[in-house]
């Protein structure tokens, strides 16, 4: 046997014990009876995207997962970093995607959604329970680009909208018939973590309720798994890491059924319904409302109005990242001083020969005149 042989035959029990590796992952805690899970596990490679409103802990959730201890900044536009595991021979890499800034950058998605990531791609909508006047608008318009991205990759390949059609049947298999007619589910996995719940639990016990159900409705409508997370307080970050890398590497789902507001809610996509939930605070008054959600919509907004406009656009020109000192680059600074100032040599110069132009004109109109 010459070294070729000796190389296809290592390479082939490679094959095999990574084959093994996975049997045996699917094996643990029981077979896999999750056809959503087992599709997950056969990835090696996934994107998650982390979003949500300003400062509502989206940095915290994730180096969480990571396990990295660093000094928390502001993050800006869309950051990147993220994690491997090793399987025998197999790699499993999980790009994280931050999107910071809020509402007002959604439209910076298109990064992360493309036709070649989109099918492993996955939604952690992070929401300030300390911070209602954003929260609708937040996940609202979150959710909405995304909707309209995949849409618009679908249309270019017809396959993959079969493709993506299969994957959210899986994702959604608990829902009867009559559900899935109420509903608007994202077009890719999602979870939606309700933060701050250290805040959270000193609220008075009957805005507790509504909030909770208002965020039930949500996960509900959006096909999402519900969490809440406090960075402050120890019994989450197992949950969060849990919870990543189930969509990152396959691994299981944490596990629970938690609805009561005076504890940290936990609800898997499928196992609420609206019976359980209820009807929203003061439905009385919008029984004019055209569908289910718009009905949540504008409860939610009778209780909590939003902010109008492009949300987070005051803090965003409050916290500028060209004068933040965090950001500094001299070379691209001294450039950018240079370019501002030719610019302003240029308008300079253009408003003077703008107003010479117009002292000449005068004068040939009193020339005519005469």
């Amino acid at each position: 046997m010459n070294i070729w042989d000796l190389a296809k035959q290592k390479l082939v029990e490679n094959k095999q014990r990574a084959a093994e590796l996975e049997q045996k992952l699917d094996d643990e805690n029981g077979a896999v009876t999750d056809n959503y899970l087992a599709e997950v596990r056969r990835r090696h490679e996934s994107h998650i995207i982390i979003a949500g409103n300003r400062k509502c802990g989206k940095s915290s959730f994730m180096l969480n997962f990571l396990e990295r201890k660093e000094d928390l900044r502001e993050s800006v536009g869309l950051e990147f970093t993220y994690a491997r595991r090793t399987r025998g021979n197999v790699k499993d890499v999980a790009n994280l995607w931050e999107l910071g800034g809020g509402a007002s950058v959604t439209e910076l998605l298109s990064v992360p959604i493309t036709m070649k990531n989109v099918e492993t791609c996955s939604l952690i909508v992070l929401l300030d329970m300390t911070n209602l006047s954003e929260m609708w608008i937040t996940i609202e318009k979150t959710v909405d680009t995304v909707r309209r991205l995949v849409e618009n990759l679908e249309r270019q390949d017809v396959n993959l909208q079969t493709r993506m059609a299969e994957k959210s049947r899986l994702r959604l298999e608990k829902y009867d018939s009559s559900s899935l007619k109420m509903c608007t589910p994202c077009p890719l996995p999602i979870t939606i973590v309700a933060t701050k719940y250290d805040e959270f639990q000193n609220f008075e016990s009957e805005k507790r309720r509504h909030l909770c159900q208002f965020l039930r409705f949500l996960a509900y409508s959006y096909g999402a798994n519900l969490m809440m997370y406090s960075s402050r307080m120890e019994q989450f970050p197992k949950l969060v890491k849990n919870m990543i890398s189930h969509f990152a590497f396959g691994t299981v789902c944490p596990q629970g059924y938690i609805t009561d507001h005076n504890k940290p809610m936990f609800i898997k996509c499928g196992f609420d319904n609206l019976e359980a939930i209820g009807i929203p605070p003061g439905s009385d008054n919008f029984m004019g409302a055209s569908s289910p959600f718009n009905l949540w919509r504008e409860s939610f907004i009778s209780l909590w109005p939003q902010k109008t406009g492009n949300v987070d656009v005051e803090d965003t020109k409050k916290q500028d990242p060209m004068i933040d000192p965090v950001f500094k680059e001299p070379s691209i600074d001294n450039l950018v001083e240079i370019k501002r100032k030719e610019l302003e040599n240029h308008i300079r110069s253009k408003r003077d020969r703008e107003a010479a132009e117009a002292r000449a004109a005068e004068r040939i109109a009193k020339i005519n005149v005469r």
